[in-house]
């Protein structure tokens, strides 16, 4: 006759409850993986509609930890790093698989300087994907070098008013030092 085994899960604990007090200022870093591409992500848990930054690749964005302290538990909120010398059109490709990945179906996307043309683009071309749109100084400024995002940039610039005037979700644009910067956006979310 067979013994029988004790269950391995007396020693287990219940599970913690989530809790926003549990989730305040907590931020994990990660490489995620796509088709033979890696992206860093930081990802402020939360627990509604999620806010998906991408940042200019060329400058340091403060702001994504200023808008997590504010937006997060409440909101998941998301850095996603542009890979530096690709085209404008790679990074959204990217972007758009990002959002794939984690299961998104229609976040707010936040683009800050160059991360606003990804953004746009993602927005232009699948809208059904971005429920919201906020663009902080949008630029298409190509940087000093000769790298495929520099040469994208020079010979084949986007058109602004075009790709404005394909959106179907609701924008919001300003400049990432407006004061009243927090308020606006929590404005443009209700």
């Amino acid at each position: 006759m067979a013994r029988s085994r004790p269950h391995r899960d007396r020693d287990r604990r219940p599970a913690a409850t989530l809790t926003s007090d549990r989730l305040r200022g907590v931020r994990l870093e990660r490489i995620i993986e796509l088709d033979n591409v890696r992206l860093s992500v930081r990802d402020w848990p939360g627990f509604s509609t999620p806010f998906v930054c991408v940042p200019d690749p060329y400058r340091a964005a403060p702001l994504v930890d200023h808008l997590a302290s504010v937006f997060a538990p409440h909101r998941r909120v998301l850095s996603i790093e542009p890979r530096l010398g690709v085209a404008y059109q790679v990074a959204a490709a990217d972007l758009l698989d990002a959002l794939a990945q984690f299961g998104f179906t229609a976040p707010v996307l936040l683009g800050e300087g160059l991360g606003c043309l990804p953004a746009l683009l993602v927005a232009t071309w699948h809208p059904d994907r971005v429920g919201r749109l906020i663009l902080l100084d949008p630029t298409c400024t190509p940087p000093a070098d000769d790298t495929p995002e520099a040469r994208a940039l020079r010979d084949c610039p986007p058109d602004w008013s075009a790709l404005r005037s394909r959106l179907s979700c609701p924008v919001f644009e300003t400049t990432a030092t407006a004061p009243d910067l927090v308020e606006r956006i929590e404005a443009f979310l209700l």
